[in-house]
């Protein structure tokens, strides 16, 4: 069992936030107005076009970029996926179960 000091009970004791309001007392309307970015906020963020990652400038070329950048992952060459593009074509893909599909079908 663990025995707690004086100063450490007193600590606990004293140790309060500054504002004893719990989140549950608090009206909808006192929860919006501390969720609002005051311009402290902001001038504490930055620019928004500055220093993206915080990383001392490495991140600079991002914002020259000339094409945007392409999530699609359609440039990716990835093995066996031209197995199923009939299916694909026809919306009934299937790609976890490729492999044990493609098993069955060696069987027959």
């Amino acid at each position: 069992m663990l025995l707690l000091t004086k100063e450490i009970r007193k600590a606990m004791k004293t140790n309060k936030p500054e504002n004893e309001k719990s989140l549950k007392d608090k009206t909808t309307e006192e929860l919006i107005q501390e969720a609002k970015v005051t311009k402290e906020d902001l001038q504490a963020l930055g620019p928004k076009d500055a220093n993206l990652s915080q990383d001392g400038g490495d991140d600079e070329q991002l914002l020259e970029r000339k094409r945007k950048v392409d999530f699609t992952g359609d440039d990716l060459d990835v093995p066996g996926s031209e197995l199923d593009d009939d299916q694909e074509r026809i919306g009934s893909e299937d790609e976890e179960n490729n492999s044990y599909s493609n098993a069955d079908e060696e069987q027959k």
